[in-house]
């Protein structure tokens, strides 16, 4: 729930653009087929629609009951349908193991003073990076 919790907030493509097949109508907006469109997975993940409290860190919106009522597609940190990342399930199992090595033994914090803020760039990641400290869990 933390790893799907931090790409809500940060998805890795924070927006990509899809060719449209067909004619729609999104919002009252008439959009041709073979209309390029944007999705930003990084404002929809932030959409008061779908999250209470949409600016606030909490796990436990990706609790089961939590997010069954959630329509799929308000969460897509690595796209969706025939065109989802290819390696959306590596990356999870090795967010997840990395976690679990690295706590085991360490906490991180942040280098006091540090301001993260984001960058939009092909992928969405810390400006000015993340400088840490590390410290040893005594077993």
């Amino acid at each position: 729930m933390i790893t799907q919790e931090v790409l809500r907030l940060y998805p890795p493509a924070w927006v990509f653009g899809r060719k449209t097949i067909a004619d729609g109508v999104i919002g009252g907006y008439v959009i041709p087929a073979n209309s390029m469109i944007v999705l930003s997975p990084y404002m929809t993940h932030r959409h008061p629609a779908f999250w209470e409290q949409a600016e606030v860190f909490d796990p436990e919106r990706f609790a089961p009951a939590q997010a069954a009522g959630r329509p799929h597609y308000a969460y897509f940190p690595f796209g969706g349908g025939p065109r989802i990342c290819i390696g959306n399930n590596f990356a999870l199992m090795e967010t997840q193991l990395v976690l679990a090595t690295i706590a085991q033994q360490y906490r991180l914090r942040l280098v006091p003073g540090h301001l993260v803020e984001p960058e939009a760039f092909l992928s969405l990641r810390p400006r000015a990076g993340l400088p840490m400290t590390l410290h040893r869990v005594s077993i």
